[in-house]
């Protein structure tokens, strides 16, 4: 299911960051009962070979797929979009120009200026035909990802956007910029994310965020929150590593 449709049905949803280059966990957290995972092109350290891959084995598992995006990159958003990504995460959107430039990257003519090409995966390498271009541009998800204090500031002209399709608040790089080095149960962070989901449910689009707390989770969602990544799984893998190890300790006190 593409990520809009998600959106369309009005009920909250989950979903992982991903930076391992693991389709098996994007089949395994689809099976698990999870809607979507936004593969980290910023922060994970391949390139679109592997995204095409992991989104392969979303579609499979019916999980819709997003690529965060390194930034307001023309040729890598083409790229995502070209390989069949749902809808493009934009890190880093601090004003309204910002968020423009990013929904036109996302969309053809007359609505962008996406680059065009009839042969590629999104379009069933031709099969689609001439309707393909109309279709994508209804169907992709431009999602502007709010993780600045001048973001939050300007959270509501970034809502007043044409062309975007849902809000992301990222709370770590919120942190960081306000000085709390990361803290993101910070009362300050809190409110910032409270108040962007207040913002964006007056103006009526969607929002979601990250977190792993599910009191705080439960607030969001009771403030409107639409979805909710759950965490990113190369931590969910350390966090495991962690327990497991830590069951193991009393069966021998002095292990290594």
């Amino acid at each position: 299911m593409d990520f809009l449709s998600l959106l369309k049905q009005k009920r909250p949803f989950l979903g992982f960051f991903i930076q391992t280059a693991s389709p098996e966990f994007l089949e395994a957290s689809a099976y698990a009962g999870f809607r979507f995972a936004a593969v980290d092109l910023e922060h994970a350290p391949y390139g679109t070979e592997t995204l095409v891959q992991m989104i392969r084995a979303g579609e499979a598992a019916g999980l819709s797929v997003l690529a965060r995006a390194p930034g307001l990159d023309a040729a890598l958003i083409k790229r995502a979009l070209d390989m069949g990504a749902s809808g493009i995460i934009v890190p880093n959107i601090d004003t309204a120009a910002q968020a423009a430039q990013a929904a036109a990257l996302c969309r053809f003519t007359p609505e962008g200026i996406r680059g065009a090409c009839p042969g590629v995966r999104a379009n069933h390498y031709g099969a689609g035909g001439s309707e393909y271009y109309a279709r994508k541009n209804r169907e992709t998800a431009v999602i502007p990802l709010i993780e600045s204090p001048a973001g939050v500031e300007h959270c509501e002209e970034i809502l007043a956007t044409p062309g975007i399709s849902a809000l992301f608040l990222g709370p770590i790089d919120l942190s960081v910029a306000m000085g709390l080095r990361g803290d993101v149960d910070d009362p300050l962070v809190h409110e910032s994310l409270l108040r962007c989901i207040d913002l964006a449910k007056a103006a009526g689009v969607p929002v979601g965020a990250l977190s792993t707390d599910p009191a705080f989770a439960g607030e969001m969602f009771r403030h409107g929150l639409d979805f909710l990544a759950c965490g990113i799984d190369t931590i969910l893998m350390l966090n495991a590593c962690r327990r497991m190890r830590e069951s193991m300790l009393p069966a021998a006190p002095d292990m290594i």
